[in-house]
């Protein structure tokens, strides 16, 4: 279970309201639906009060031309009714899928602009139930719910007014339930609505841990932790299951009391209803009409009582939706940021200072300054800072205290679109989508062409595995490029950032899945590839560094060494240490 996120504090009402408002860009079919909603329910109204009147007109005239009019009035209004249902599910249905299409768009854009740590505190899993299940349930509350929602209420109320107007009294006797029935709804909603909240984030654990537990199934068979995970997977949805029949054990109380109370006003307007017919204050017909009135008045209430349910399962989810779109991106542009042109290459850090948790400082006082085309390697124990350093400069965190420039620009006056088209970054998991291998290399443009594709792919020492592919650079890799091996995912990350051809290049272990031989090709290109373009290389293997223009050591958030590879020999310091290590 997601528990780095802050329970969501809008009320029923806040929340209701910000539903209501992704509804506006559609008024007119909203309003076309509500036209077709008050005719579904202006037509259930005819049939009781026409049986009225044949019992009390029709029968005691033997008004045989009365008949056959109120059997056409019937036979039109049912057409009517149909009509209008049909538009109303038709035009229902299509709103809620441009809402919910909206809705998750809009996610899905924000959660683009959320950082690496934002990401690093969350499940996949969780993520992704809120983009799709969340707003799924938003679906099915804008195409059903909000339909008998409106429907039923319209009917409640035009049957109210025709109970006034056959028998105030009698009327006034049949609604004595309803003040209790809506008090006993304003009660369990809140009730309802949290633990349906409860359910969602346990649905969203077991997603969650199914995503996490389906990514990592080749770790579980080789450790042969295939019952434990499964008697995990067991005891998620357990809790899941005691949350349900706790949600079930709710509604059980609630939905059958409200259903029952329904009987208080059936057995008021059978006894008293009788009296007065008894009396000759009611015609039977009058009556009847009112008995088949007060069944329809209380299916609303029925309809409504049992779709409460699902509209409190779409309000818990759209407070987990809400909560997303709240979250304020912890990188983002500042209003006045601009774009950058003409990048030579300068970078600079004055007094950087980072840590993750306000705490443990990861960087500590980094002065640095390395000036276009210059190749930097970055090196040091695990821990040291070193990816780290390279992720300020693509501005995925920025520092905790200092500040690092480009080209003499504060990186916070850039734009982010800007800045990080002027980054190319190799990192140490590739990542590859599941396309073929021409789309993930032409990914890093989208005015590439094919030839610029063949010669990034020649470069990075690849061009010769994928022209061997019986589909060649359409070949699909699978889910994370699962079809192609470590070296060969490595050496298409290089290629899709060399096809980028930035100013600032990033290699953060861009050799380490590579066998020796390819490693040698790949150094060689990069070393004429390289050339006035500036650049950053992290490796734990000092022997892919030995020819950077400057090597600096990192150890404990500090520059504890610079200088050449000879140099550092040479001085017999951390660098050496690192070095004989690796050697021996």
């Amino acid at each position: 279970m997601d528990t780095k996120t802050p329970l969501h504090t809008a009320n029923p009402q806040s929340t209701s309201r910000r539903l209501f408002s992704y509804l506006i860009p559609y008024w007119k079919g909203v309003t076309v639906a509500a036209v077709c909603m008050l005719a579904v329910a202006w037509m259930n109204l005819i049939p009781p009060w026409l049986t009225k009147v044949i019992i009390d007109e029709v029968f005691a005239t033997n008004d045989w031309g009365m008949l056959h009019t109120i059997a056409l009035i019937l036979i039109v209004s049912y057409a009517v009714k149909y009509v209008a249902m049909y538009w109303q599910h038709q035009i229902s249905h299509v709103v809620a899928e441009k809402v919910v299409l909206r809705i998750r768009t809009q996610l899905y854009e924000h959660l683009q602009t959320m950082s690496i740590r934002f990401f690093r505190e969350r499940q996949t899993g969780e993520i992704m139930s809120r983009v799709v299940a969340d707003t799924e349930a938003l679906r099915e509350m804008i195409a059903h719910t909000a339909n008998i929602f409106v429907t039923q209420t319209l009917t409640f109320l035009g049957i109210s007014v025709i109970l006034f107007t056959i028998h105030p009294t009698l009327a006034c006797f049949t609604l004595l339930p309803v003040p209790v029935m809506v008090l006993l709804t304003f009660r369990f909603n809140n009730r309802i609505r949290k633990t349906n909240r409860r359910i969602r984030e346990h649905l969203a654990a077991i997603n969650a841990r199914l995503q996490d537990n389906i990514s990592g199934i080749p770790i579980i068979q080789l450790f042969a932790r295939e019952p434990q995970e499964a008697r995990t997977f067991h005891n998620e949805n357990t809790d899941y299951l005691n949350v349900v029949v706790h949600g079930v054990t709710l509604w059980s109380r609630y939905g059958p009391l409200m259903q029952n109370m329904a009987g208080i006003g059936v057995v008021t307007v059978t006894w008293y209803g009788g009296l007065l017919v008894m009396e000759g204050a009611l015609s039977v017909g009058s009556l009847v009409a009112f008995m088949t009135y007060l069944w329809r008045l209380y299916w609303p209430i029925t309809e409504v009582t049992n779709e409460n349910e699902r509209f409190q399962k779409a309000l818990a989810a759209a407070d987990r939706i809400f909560e997303y779109l709240d979250e304020i991106p912890e990188i983002q542009d500042m209003p006045d940021a601009r774009a950058i042109t003409d990048v030579q290459g300068t970078v600079t850090f004055e007094d950087v200072r980072f840590s993750y948790n306000d705490r443990d400082e990861v960087l500590r006082g980094i002065d640095l300054s390395i000036q276009p085309g210059e190749v930097i390697a970055i090196v040091g124990q695990s821990g040291a800072g070193k990816t780290t350093l390279t992720s300020l400069i693509v501005r995925v965190m920025d520092p905790t205290h200092g500040r690092v420039l480009i080209d003499g620009e504060d990186l916070r006056t850039i734009r982010l679109a800007s800045l990080r088209q002027n980054i190319g970054i190799v990192a140490q998991e590739t990542f590859l989508f599941n396309a073929s291998i021409r789309d993930n290399i032409a990914y890093a443009r989208s005015d590439v062409h094919m030839d610029e594709v063949i010669e990034a792919a020649k470069a990075a020492n690849i061009f010769d595995l994928i022209d061997g592919l019986p589909d060649g650079f359409e070949t699909v890799v699978g889910e994370r490029g699962v079809r192609l091996s470590g070296g060969e995912k490595q050496r298409i990350a290089i290629a899709r950032a060399l096809l980028k051809d930035p100013p600032i290049l990033i290699l953060d272990e861009a050799t380490s899945s590579v066998d020796t031989e390819s490693e040698r090709l790949i150094q060689e290109s990069l070393s004429r590839l390289l050339v006035g373009r500036t650049t950053f290389i992290i490796a734990h293997r000092l022997a892919t560094v030995r020819y950077a223009d400057r090597i600096l050591v990192l150890s404990d958030g500090r520059i504890a060494e610079s200088g050449t590879h000879d140099e550092l020999l040479t001085d017999a310091g951390l660098y050496h240490r690192l070095h004989t290590a690796q050697v021996s």
